[in-house]
């Protein structure tokens, strides 16, 4: 085959490879997989507590501002190191105002961060006396209290016992002292808080901002039906959270406990 033929065939071969070609689909393209999603983790309990609690006290900054004239009185039992406190005082600059709290160290730094307020180095409960008290040294320090619970992250905690005093609200004010706003966060202890303090509530209606949780209250024996109804049927009072939600009925103030949804109350009449 010369060189004219083997053009006339290659020209013939690509005539007929272009024939067989012609109205023949074109083969879709491979589809490329979506990756998998990774999956979330779970959401962290502790983390949620932290972002809830963070929340809360933004919404007591509120109530305090909205609350509290310049020379109202205020009560913050468990004033740890005093960042509620800071606020009453910050707010009602011209009120007496009375903090309590058992560990010798936190007392003596309210002392002198708050020359102004009367600190009590003793804890509230419905009677006087001395009790053992479950001082949590380092970051978890706020978790102490009359009973030693486990920590919530699963740690070891460094406990040390101290004895301290007990202080019963009614039994300490001065009859003419009116508080406006009590604040009580005493890990658990909030009834025995509130037994104390009855002709106090009764007498002068303050708001009541508290704290009341699964984990801490069950050391004391305490329930939400019996802060409930110690509230609501004993002291009159009506019990919301701080997102304005309630009047909590008693079976919505138990779901909240028992589900873990929130710590923080306030009461009010």
């Amino acid at each position: 085959m010369n060189g004219r033929e083997r053009a006339q065939e290659l020209r013939r071969r690509t005539r007929a490879a272009a024939s067989a070609l012609r109205g023949t689909p074109l083969a879709a393209p491979a589809e490329i997989p979506e990756p998998m999603p990774t999956p979330s983790p779970p959401p962290d309990p502790v983390q949620i507590a932290i972002e809830r609690d963070g929340t809360d006290f933004q919404s007591m900054r509120r109530l305090l501002a909205f609350t509290l004239r310049p020379d109202s009185c205020c009560i913050d039992a468990g004033a740890h190191r005093g960042a509620l406190l800071a606020e009453m005082v910050r707010v009602a600059p011209h009120g007496r105002h009375v903090a309590f709290e058992p560990i010798p160290e936190l007392a003596a730094f309210l002392r002198e961060g708050f020359p102004g307020v009367e600190v009590h180095e003793a804890a509230l409960s419905d009677h006087a006396g001395e009790a053992e008290f479950a001082h949590v040294r380092g970051q978890a320090e706020g978790w102490s209290g009359l009973r030693f619970r486990p920590l919530p992250t699963g740690e070891e905690a460094e406990v040390e016992q101290i004895q301290v005093r007990l202080e019963a609200l009614d039994e300490v004010l001065p009859r003419r002292y009116r508080p406006a706003v009590i604040k009580i966060d005493v890990e658990g202890a909030e009834e025995q808080v509130f037994r104390g303090a009855l002709k106090t509530l009764r007498r002068h209606r303050p708001v009541v901002i508290f704290e009341h949780g699964s984990g801490s209250a069950e050391e004391y024996g305490t329930t939400p039906a019996s802060i409930h109804a110690l509230l609501a049927d004993e002291a009159g009072y009506r019990i919301f959270d701080l997102d304005g939600n309630g009047p909590y009925s008693l079976e919505e103030f138990e779901h909240a406990f028992y589900a873990g949804e929130r710590v923080n109350f306030v009461a009010h009449p």
